[in-house]
């Protein structure tokens, strides 16, 4: 049975630095995660094994989601934002696993937050990892990714 009556609001984040002209990104591997963090996950902010940062918004907490989604970052993985920018919200019905599987409704935001790598040490269980590893399309560094013409536009 599904529950109708609760919603989770998600918050999720992008974070990006740029180091020697190479962007990276800050990725949480799933082994490490405690209870909550995997239930907060449950496959919303994961992509290919790593999941990004995020945590559910506490209402009574969090004044705002902007706040909510810097404290919980800085909490679990100790990582202070600097400039953050809400880019999308998520929330049809039936869109989140958790749902489908008869739990409450999943709302989720995500985010796209600046930072520097060198301005502070992260948990052995979140590493920084080349931004490209995960968009190798969007390489042009050395021209036209050869990934395009193999396997995007033959599409």
């Amino acid at each position: 049975m599904n529950d109708t009556s609760s919603v989770i609001i998600d918050l999720g984040a992008v974070i990006v630095a740029v180091t020697d002209g190479r962007p990276l990104t800050l990725a949480r591997q799933g082994p490490a995660f405690d209870a909550a963090e995997a239930q907060s996950i449950a496959r919303g902010f994961e992509i290919a094994g790593d999941a990004l940062p995020s945590g559910a918004f506490d209402p009574t907490r969090h004044r705002t989601l902007e706040l909510g989604l810097r404290e919980t970052v800085s909490r679990r993985i100790g990582v202070n934002l600097g400039y953050v920018e809400q880019l999308y919200t998520f929330g049809d019905r039936g869109r989140h696993p958790r749902e489908r599987e008869g739990g409450p409704r999943v709302i989720s935001v995500g985010y796209l937050a600046l930072t520097r790598e060198t301005q502070m040490p992260v948990p052995e269980s979140t590493a920084w990892r080349q931004w490209y590893d995960y968009f190798p399309w969007e390489d042009w560094r050395d021209g036209r990714p050869a990934m395009i013409d193999k396997l995007i536009a033959p599409l």
